[in-house]
């Protein structure tokens, strides 16, 4: 979906902040909401169809957080949510296990956000389709017996836009090139990502996929079209975003 045909609802409990963004967004979308807050916010979702929300995390009578926990545990075909904020109250890592889609830090760079909102509304299969040039990152490259099998023996879990796996002592952060053999299933992700975080005293490494080579793209859309995690935080569990 194009932003220009998409409804956007702008969540800030800052009146001015709140006017900026309505402002920016009704020049480029399609349709606008604002809320000062969580709770007027899921009045708006109930009453409308909403395609992406940007939202505010630390607000008075509801947060972001349960915003977004109320949103996700609707079904993976929900909104998109971005995150902005202005104080550390999330780790990356959590927020993308929770199914956000991306979290930006205050004060907001305009062609940032628009860029982020603007990937957040395409498929998967457009979403991944633009290659950047291999020669310019270094290279994630992994031998796993099966897909189930790395899944089961917690080597790697998938989400919504990317995946966690043991680092193994891969420490890179940035853009990198992907190529996963998983031998039983005679498939190969070959792909390009950009490390969203690193945990180090897990053994994990948390990337967002930016491309997918053609020939890997169906069984991954396949693979994570029901997950509600963008980035799961582990490979132990999948999660799910629970209503609070």
């Amino acid at each position: 979906m194009q932003l220009k045909r998409a409804s956007v609802l702008v969540v800030d409990d800052e009146p001015l902040l709140l006017d900026l963004m309505g402002e920016w967004f009704r020049q480029i979308a399609g349709q606008v909401f604002s809320a000062p807050n969580g709770v007027e916010a899921v009045e708006i979702l109930a009453k409308h169809k909403i395609d992406l929300i940007v939202t505010d995390i630390r607000m008075p009578v509801m947060d972001g957080i349960t915003l977004l926990k109320k949103v996700k545990a609707k079904g993976a075909h929900t909104p998109g949510v971005i995150f902005i904020t202005g104080f550390a109250d999330l780790e990356v890592r959590e927020a993308y296990d929770l199914g956000a889609e991306a979290l930006l830090e205050k004060p907001i760079v305009y062609n940032e956000l628009i860029d982020v909102m603007q990937r957040s509304l395409l498929e998967a299969k457009e979403r991944w389709r633009k290659q950047l040039d291999p020669s310019a990152y270094p290279v994630l490259s992994r031998s796993l017996a099966s897909l189930a099998g790395a899944q089961r023996e917690c080597l790697i879990a998938f989400g919504r836009g990317g995946f966690c796996m043991k680092a193994g002592g891969f420490l890179v952060e940035g853009p990198v090139n992907i190529e996963l053999t998983f031998g039983a299933d005679d498939y190969v992700l070959s792909s390009q990502g950009i490390v969203r975080w690193l945990a180090h005293q897990d053994d994990l490494i948390g990337i967002e996929l930016t491309y997918v080579a053609e020939a890997s793209r169906a069984r991954l859309i396949e693979l994570v079209q029901s997950a509600v995690s963008f980035i799961p935080s582990t490979t132990g569990r999948q999660y799910q975003a629970l209503a609070s």
